[in-house]
């Protein structure tokens, strides 16, 4: 492997004079990257159309740009796209005001503030998987979904069912697929173009609006004494310390819209490819069932259950390792800079994805082998801090990662002491598809079997 960053535009996968790699990106932008890696080593340029960019991959370079460095970069590129969605959610903001929300923000996502949330996940896990059928056919990563967006509604909300919910859920897959493929798009035609896409578009951010600016209202109105301690509550009582102020209806609109965004879909998603990876390795299935009969012995997993379920956690850890959610980001220099041995001008844009290192034989071995005891003995804490990064690091980290850790532990207790799950004969495995998440193309479908 190379040490130095090398011009790829004319040699890589059949570039083109007006797209550059943006037929190779777009047909797989998760082998696109670990080709980069294997060929150029710390660092490449590319180009995707018009736009130029540096792929970096050393995990001393990566440390500087998120985290000794990281208000020398701005989080720009495609993904602005998502703002329509988040707005300025900590996912997308920059600057002071990021940086007043997550003071904000943080200290009601510690394991100790999300505890309370526990019982939801497990009783939404079980109830919706009650009426699975032995022998059943199903889409497994539909089910999750609907799991996750119990468990959302219920935290966020406090709402268990009905109709605005759907409404939300309809608006929100809406956005999704026509974020994923403007994102996508070499050429991104602005909303007030009437198109059909863009009216379709359009019709679900504003009725996402229309509900939540609703739900804000009707909660400012019933707050005082409903005793009522879901994610609204929580930020709606946030204050911030430096000047004593709480969010406005904005900013509380755009941290839900983050939180749902984050909260939903990309459990979801690691949650079907872990049920993926652990149907087809019966020894590692045995080892989880050991491990829920010595701690759950039958009961539903809590908060207090977490800290014993080992090898469930690590099974996600390494499913989080192949199959990394936010597969993919973006930084832009805000001035001329130096990284490593790159030296960054005003303007110029960072591609950067975990995969590429999360598969690498430098700090994994047999790194495309699914193996949960990799984790054993804080064996993580021996790499590069960015070797392995599924949550981000630095100051722009996921927020929601204790929240999203324990939700995961509980749903795939809950679940597989109930249920085994099987691949239906002759269907093809899953494949990653690089959407807004990674997800699995076309879903996962299993057949359901009652222990």
């Amino acid at each position: 492997m190379m040490s130095q960053g090398v011009t790829v535009e004319r040699s890589l996968m059949k570039e083109t004079i007006i797209g550059g790699s943006l037929n190779a990106f777009r047909k797989d932008p998760l082998l696109f990257m670990l080709q980069l890696h294997h060929m150029y080593g710390d660092y490449a340029r590319f180009r995707l159309g018009p736009y130029r960019f540096y792929a970096v991959f050393n995990p001393d370079m990566l440390k500087e740009v998120m985290v000794t460095k990281a208000d020398a970069f701005s989080k720009a590129g495609a993904f602005d796209e998502i703002k329509r969605l988040t707005g300025e959610g900590l996912v997308m903001s920059e600057g002071a005001h990021h940086d007043r929300q997550r003071r904000m923000v943080q200290p009601k996502f510690t394991r100790g503030h999300i505890r309370k949330y526990s019982q939801q996940m497990a009783q939404s896990a079980s109830s919706l998987t009650e009426k699975w059928i032995h022998g059943q056919h199903r889409d497994l990563t539909y089910d999750l979904f609907s799991i996750t967006f119990d468990i959302i509604a219920r935290t966020m909300f406090s709402y268990d069912s009905g109709e605005i919910l759907q409404q939300i859920k309809g608006a929100f897959d809406s956005i999704n697929r026509i974020a994923t493929e403007k994102i996508r798009s070499l050429v991104r035609l602005p909303l007030l173009i009437p198109t059909r896409q863009n009216r379709e578009y359009t019709a679900a951010l504003r009725k996402l609006d229309e509900i939540v600016y609703s739900i804000i209202a009707n909660r400012k109105i019933n707050q005082e004494g409903d005793g009522r301690e879901d994610l609204l509550s929580v930020l709606m009582n946030a204050v911030d310390e430096t000047d004593q102020t709480r969010m406005s209806d904005r900013q509380l609109r755009d941290e839900l819209m983050t939180m749902f965004l984050a909260g939903h879909e990309t459990t979801a998603h690691t949650l079907a490819w872990a049920f993926d990876f652990i149907m087809r390795r019966p020894d590692i299935e045995e080892k989880l069932l050991q491990e829920w009969s010595r701690v759950l012995g039958g009961d539903l997993p809590t908060a207090d259950h977490f800290g014993d379920l080992v090898y469930t956690q690590n099974v996600l850890w390494e499913t989080l390792r192949l199959r990394p959610a936010g597969y993919l980001t973006m930084r832009s220099a805000l001035a001329d800079t130096r990284v490593g041995s790159l030296q960054l001008r005003r303007g110029d844009a960072l591609m950067i994805s975990p995969y590429p290192l999360h598969m690498s034989a430098d700090y994994f071995e047999d790194p495309e082998t699914f193996c949960p005891e990799r984790f054993e003995n804080a064996h993580v804490k021996s790499l590069p801090l960015m070797a392995y990064f599924p949550f981000g690091a630095g100051p722009r980290s996921c927020i929601g990662n204790h929240f999203a850790m324990l939700e995961m532990v509980i749903i795939i207790a809950a679940i597989g002491q109930k249920f085994r799950l099987r691949p239906i004969p002759n269907h093809p495995p899953a494949v990653p598809e690089a959407l807004l998440t990674l997800s699995p193309k076309g879903g996962i479908w299993v057949t359901v079997e009652r222990r």
